[in-house]
């Protein structure tokens, strides 16, 4: 009778441990898609948050405490300062700002990068603003960042009056040099 009771308790036992790992191995794969969901979102929100940084606030402390390292030397000082001027060139941008773009994964779940483009909407052009982020140790940082846009066109001169012809003056002949005689004596 022991016996029995025993070998109840030990299979009863197994069913409870079975039953604790796949509450684990499902929490953890739960845990997963909730973070890669989380991933997708920040980063659209980064991305809108760059936009709006830099095309609406110009604020370049913002652009580079956000650059990857990688991106701190590929974009010097210089660089920001000019893309920035550019963006303040173009004028005020309509809002809202469109960010359009999506996140990828390595491993499906590590590792993300998303690639977007907002689509500026100035009065006289139209521009778009190209960000390639990913996320860092512990925030997301821009990897890539580029202006594109197409300069007003140039007016073209007004085209000024054809010059008329007017007649030249007849050249008057050209006087012929007088010869010296010579001297008899």
């Amino acid at each position: 009778m022991r016996l029995a009771r025993n070998a109840r308790t030990r299979a009863e036992g197994g069913l409870v441990l079975w039953i604790i790992v796949a509450a684990l191995i499902g929490g953890a794969i739960w845990f997963l898609y909730s973070s890669r969901q989380d991933a997708e979102k920040n980063a659209r929100a980064f991305a809108k948050e760059v936009t709006q940084r830099v095309a609406v606030n110009y604020d370049e402390k913002y652009l580079h405490v956000h650059l990857s390292p990688e991106a701190q030397v590929k974009y010097l000082q210089s660089w920001r300062e000019r893309l920035l001027q550019n963006v303040r060139g173009l004028g005020t941008v309509k809002q809202p700002i469109e960010v359009k773009g999506d996140t990828h994964f390595s491993s499906y779940f590590f590792e993300p990068t998303g690639n977007f483009r907002a689509e500026l909407v100035y009065p006289t052009t139209t521009a778009a603003l190209e960000l390639v982020i990913s996320r860092g140790m512990t925030v997301w940082q821009v990897d890539d960042i580029n202006l594109v846009w197409t300069p007003a066109p140039t007016p073209t001169p007004a085209a000024s009056p054809t010059p008329v012809m007017a007649p030249s003056p007849t050249p008057s002949p050209i006087p012929e040099p007088k010869q010296r005689r010579k001297r008899k004596g």
